[in-house]
């Protein structure tokens, strides 16, 4: 099984060229990092308005990149709100990239050098093993358009966050989404999950926004 910032890593791709599709990829990163760990119980969000990260278990994952978000809030020396965390966790070196190499390390994407305007190289990750992503995007088109009784709290916050990153118009087209666009509100606003998971969406999904609005902002004063 696949963790969540691989799966929306894999989404984020093109397949063919191995280039990044969307914008703030950093940020949902950090969104699908913060999430996974809220999943595993390895930290908790304080239920007071400052939502405050706790840290519950900092014992090693077996991921590089989950391991170096524990490491950095286990060290950390005071608490910091889910807001901080996310701009820290978006800001690790090369985010995208160390997701990419994990997949690269399963095999499922294979790391290349590309000319970009035939002057500067840069690297990419095009897919060379499609049946994972393949099983990712059966999983969200199970939850659009069969409407399930019950659905997996991890498959609710990926369909949160590839609706965030507007990853969803360029997986199934507009014109197929569009009916289903009420329905995906409700799942992504938490009515098929518990409170837990409701509550991880709406945080992360309000960080995403407010760094959608402020990030361009910033860069252009």
């Amino acid at each position: 099984m696949l963790h969540l910032y691989q799966e929306i890593t894999l989404l984020a791709l093109r397949d063919d060229k191995g280039t990044v599709s969307i914008e703030h990829l950093d940020r949902i990163l950090a969104g699908a990092l913060v999430a996974e760990l809220i999943l595993e119980k390895r930290i908790a969000v304080s239920p007071d308005k400052k939502r405050f990260i706790d840290l519950l278990d900092a014992s090693p994952s077996g991921d590089a990149l989950l391991d170096e978000c524990l490491q950095k809030v286990s060290t950390a020396k005071r608490r910091a709100r889910l807001s901080t965390w996310m701009n820290r966790f978006a800001g690790i070196k090369r985010i995208h990239h160390q997701a990419a190499e994990s997949l690269v390390a399963k095999g499922i994407l294979k790391k290349e050098t590309a000319k970009l305007l035939l002057v500067f190289n840069r690297t990419v990750y095009p897919e060379v093993d499609s049946k994972p992503e393949q099983k990712i995007i059966e999983r969200l088109e199970r939850i659009i358009f069969t409407s399930p009784a019950e659905v997996e709290a991890r498959d609710v916050v990926l369909l949160s966050l590839a609706n965030s990153a507007a990853l969803l118009t360029q997986i199934f087209g507009r014109k197929r989404l569009k009916p289903q666009k009420a329905h995906i509100k409700r799942v992504t606003e938490g009515e098929l999950v518990g409170e837990v998971t409701r509550e991880i969406i709406e945080t992360i999904n309000a960080a995403i926004i407010v760094a959608a609005v402020i990030v361009p902002v910033v860069v252009s004063s």
